[in-house]
Formats: structure tokens, C-alpha cells, sequence
């Protein structure tokens, strides 16, 4: 009788039933930041001889621990399944899923003052001056990169719209940064501002409520939405205690049913796991959920963020021929003119930590017997120039090239040299690159033919040293021919504008397809 007795107080003791408890299992929770608190209130009310640890650390704060070698914590609760499964993957260690969402919350344009076109994640991404964080590091971030892969996945896009979109996010200012700003930042400067940034849709509720006049909206495409689903997760690496652990997290699970834990994420902006809209319209009410279903193509569109997101080194080629004075139909300016103002604005889009050059290249402009003419040097935009930095170098450059027309256009000689030039000062830690923009092909008189040129520049290609040519031509004729071949032997593309303002669009588009977007 004594031993049955001693085996059920135990049992009573291990369990934490009636209040018997002997020495209480420490049990490390790591939790997002935004999910924390809730998850501590969890763990206060939850059942069971448990000490809880619980930690508020970023998806992307954990990775950097592992990377340090620093131990998992025994219970991790990150913002999304995609984490979830990309450390698992990063440390070859299968995690159990103990509950798949302790809560939820859609990931969420919010905007002011702002045409943003809602019809699809691909075209909302297009939206200028949009501001996310970072893909890589942020699970808010890269909730709508997977969203617009979900569109191309179901045919509600396609990949080279999603390239485009993507290219211009990935050079954009905020997400370059080293450390973005804060959803918070970013909504208040939206609120202050005007503009349009990524965010939750619980950030953006709590924002409104705490600025009810702010005129602040809130929105997600037609297509739907990715949602975050915190899911509860036993990450412990020491199988001896892999047990108790699930115990714990067990705990945790069943301490989900209170209605203390629902009112606290109902009255923070949360939605519970079932993803039922917020009360009283507080948010974007219904939404479709969105998903990646191929692994594969979910990790090549995140591995292709990361290529797009380095910094550009572009030597820009100007086409200054004769026929760059021609006058464009239905406007009173010459195609020279017009190409100025479309590249002074798209000038604007480069963060400052992108390096570019300007030639132009006609009979005009050449320089000591060469066909073309360094009009600003290949440098970061933020570099000192003689009078401010090097982008108000390149601006006032752009403005002399009007009077730099006449002539014929030596394109043979001209890509050589600059492609030469480039790859000579070439940066691995950048895409290095030549933009070329004209309207016809070789038409001045060379000792180079097509064939020798073509052979001459498939020799200076080396794919360890990888220089992409992107060619945009201005006309829809033979030239875009010649124009198309030089970039398929540099592994680049070539893109027709035929209009002025067609140049940033297909400058993205140009952008996004280095290396092919999943699914192309």
C-alpha cells in the first residue's frame, strides 16, 4: 500500500494534478515578438509541473543564433509554417507541429493618398514607393512574394509580371536597408506622408485605433491574402528530453481553449486560428487564403529574392545618333528629349548603394577617335561627386545629351569597349551589367561586320566574371534584331519600349529575369 502510494503521488506530482508538484520541468519558449505576450499568458495558465522561459525572439534573430551554433530553444511559436519548415530544413532536424496556428492574422496593404491596383498581389507589388521589409529576414515580408507566387502557381499571373514587380521591390530603399524600419515606422510614415507599406492586418488596426482621424486604409488584392498562423512547434534537440517537452507543449495547446487567451488576442487585433474576420469590420473581413503548394518553387522565388536584392552595376549606353532627333508623334519632343526625362525620373527608383555610368555612343559624340563618349563614370550613386553626390552627377549628365546628337551609331564598337570596361571592374558582390538603349542598328561605318563583332564578344564572355547586356530598343524594327542577339550572348534580354515611357517598366521587366523566375 505504501508503494502504490508513493507511485500515485508521483504520477500526481509529474502531472501537476491537485496541486502536487515536485520539481518543475524549465521548459525555453521562443516566440515572435508580436505574439509574446499571449504566448506568456499561455504558459501562466497553462496546466502542469512547467516553468516556462518564455522569450520574445524575430524568425530571423533564431536563424541568426544557429548560424552562431547556439542552442534551439525547447518550444518555438514563429509567425508562420514557411519559418517553421525553413529551419527545420537549415538544421536537419524534423520539428513536431504540436498545434498549427495559435492564432492568425493576414498580411495587408495599408495605404493613404495612394492608386495602388488591387486586382492581384503581382500588380500591387508594381505600386511606386511601396515599402516592405526584408524577404529574407521577415515573415511579414515575405508573406506577399508568396502571395503573387501562389497567382503564378493557380494562372492568375504570370512569372514575368511577378519578376518585374519583384525587381523593383528588391532595388527599392527600405528593403535594402541593413535594418528596415519597423511596420510601426512605416505605417506612421504612411499616416504622415501619404504612400503605401506591407504589413499585418493587426499592425494596421492597432495603428488606426491609436489614430482614428489618420484617413489610414487598409486592404489585401482581390486574389487574397497570406495569412500568419503562429504555429507551436517542439524544436528541442535533445531527444532524451524530447517527451517532456511535448508534454509542455501540450499544456500549452489546451490553455488555448480559455477565454481569457481568445479575448486577448481579439482585443489586440488578432484573429484566432480559424482566420474568422475581426468584429465589426475592423479589418479587410473575408479574405482567400493563399498558399505555395510546390516547395521547390516557394524556395527558388526566396532564392531569387536574394539575387535580385543586390545591388546594380549598370554602365547605361545611350543611343546620341541622328535619328534620336526625330520628333515622337502627338508630343513636341525629340525621342533624345523624351528619353532624359523618362530616365532623370526612373533615376529616382536606384537606391544609393547602386553604381551606374553613362555613355553615349553616336557620330556626335565620339571622343578621340573612339564612337562614343564617358559622360558620368561608372560610380555608387552616393559617392562624392564635384557637386553634391554622383545621382546629381548623373542628372545633370542626362540633360547634356540632347545636344550630344548627330551622326551615325557605331553599336559594334561601342558594346565591346563598354562591356570590356565593366567587366574589368567587376564586382561579385553586385550584378554587373550594361544597360543599352537605342533606336536602330549599326548603321555608321565600321571594319567590324555582325558575325566578327558577336565572335569577338562571346570571347571576352567569361561565366565565372557573369556581365548581362540589356538591350532596350526604342523601335520595333530590324535593329531590335541585333539588339536581341548581343544580350542572348551575354545571358541578358532585350525589350522593346515604344514609347518613352515604356523604359522603366521594361527596365524591370529586364531586371526581373536575371537568372528566371521559378516557373518561367
Amino acid at each position: 500500500m505504501v508503494l502504490l502510494a508513493g507511485l500515485v503521488l508521483t504520477g500526481l506530482s509529474r502531472a501537476g494534478v491537485g496541486g502536487f508538484c515536485g520539481e518543475d520541468v524549465r521548459i525555453s519558449v521562443a516566440a515572435e515578438p508580436d505574439i509574446a505576450a499571449h504566448v506568456d499568458a499561455l504558459a501562466r495558465g497553462a496546466d502542469g509541473c512547467y516553468s516556462f522561459e518564455v522569450a520574445p525572439v524575430s524568425s530571423a534573430d533564431l536563424s541568426a543564433r544557429i548560424a552562431s551554433r547556439e542552442a534551439l530553444p525547447d518550444i518555438w511559436v514563429p509567425d508562420s509554417a514557411v519559418r517553421l519548415a525553413q529551419l527545420s530544413q537549415d538544421v536537419q532536424i524534423p520539428f513536431d507541429t504540436v498545434l498549427n496556428s495559435l492564432a492568425s492574422t493576414p498580411v495587408v496593404i495599408a495605404f493613404r493618398d495612394t492608386r495602388i491596383d488591387m486586382s492581384t498581389w503581382t500588380t500591387a507589388l508594381a505600386t511606386p514607393g511601396l515599402m516592405m521589409g526584408d524577404p529574407v529576414r521577415s515573415g511579414i515580408a515575405d508573406a506577399p512574394i508568396l502571395a503573387a507566387t501562389s497567382e503564378v502557381e493557380n494562372m492568375r499571373s504570370t512569372p514575368e509580371s511577378l519578376g518585374a514587380s519583384m525587381a523593383m521591390l528588391a532595388q527599392g530603399q527600405v528593403s535594402r536597408m541593413e535594418a528596415p524600419p519597423a511596420s510601426r515606422e512605416m505605417l506612421d510614415r504612411v499616416i504622415s506622408g501619404g504612400g503605401a507599406t506591407i504589413v499585418t492586418e493587426r499592425e494596421a488596426v492597432l495603428s488606426r485605433r491609436d489614430a482614428p482621424g489618420s484617413g489610414l486604409e487598409i486592404a489585401a488584392p482581390d486574389t487574397g491574402a497570406v495569412f500568419l498562423g503562429y504555429p507551436l512547434a517542439v524544436t528541442t534537440q535533445d531527444p532524451t528530453r524530447r517527451a517532456e517537452v511535448a508534454g509542455a507543449a501540450e499544456a500549452l495547446r489546451d490553455a488555448t481553449a480559455s477565454s481569457e487567451f481568445l479575448d486577448g488576442l481579439s482585443s489586440d487585433g488578432f484573429r484566432t486560428a480559424d482566420r474568422a474576420p475581426l468584429a465589426d469590420g475592423a479589418g479587410v473581413g473575408e479574405a482567400e487564403v493563399l498558399i505555395v503548394r510546390d516547395p521547390n518553387r516557394l524556395h527558388g522565388t526566396l532564392q531569387r529574392w536574394r539575387l535580385l536584392a543586390m545591388p546594380a552595376r549598370s554602365l547605361v549606353l545611350v543611343d546620341t545618333s541622328g535619328s534620336m532627333g526625330f520628333g515622337v508623334p502627338g508630343t513636341d519632343r525629340t525621342r533624345i528629349e523624351a528619353l532624359v526625362a523618362t530616365a532623370t525620373a526612373g533615376l529616382a527608383q536606384f537606391p544609393d548603394d547602386a553604381a551606374l555610368g553613362l555613355w553615349a555612343f553616336g557620330g556626335a559624340a565620339g571622343r578621340n577617335s573612339a564612337p562614343y563618349a564617358e559622360v558620368a563614370a561608372l560610380e555608387r550613386l552616393d559617392a562624392a561627386g564635384a557637386v553634391g553626390s554622383h545621382r546629381e552627377t548623373l542628372v545633370d549628365a542626362l540633360a547634356t545629351l540632347p545636344g550630344l546628337v548627330g551622326g551615325g551609331t557605331d553599336l559594334y564598337r561601342s558594346v565591346l569597349d563598354a562591356y570590356a570596361v565593366v567587366r574589368s571592374g567587376y564586382d561579385p558582390n553586385m550584378i554587373n551589367s550594361i544597360i543599352v538603349i537605342s533606336d536602330g542598328a549599326d548603321d555608321a561605318t565600321s571594319d567590324l561586320g555582325e558575325g566578327e563583332f558577336l565572335a569577338r564578344l562571346r570571347e571576352m564572355v567569361t561565366p565565372s566574371r557573369p556581365v548581362i547586356v540589356v538591350s532596350i530598343s526604342l523601335l520595333d524594327d530590324t535593329g531590335s534584331g541585333t539588339l536581341a542577339e548581343i544580350s542572348r550572348v551575354t545571358g541578358g534580354s532585350t525589350h522593346v519600349a515604344r514609347t518613352p515611357d515604356e523604359i522603366v517598366r521594361v527596365f524591370a521587366d529586364a531586371v526581373g529575369r536575371r537568372g528566371g523566375i521559378p516557373g518561367a
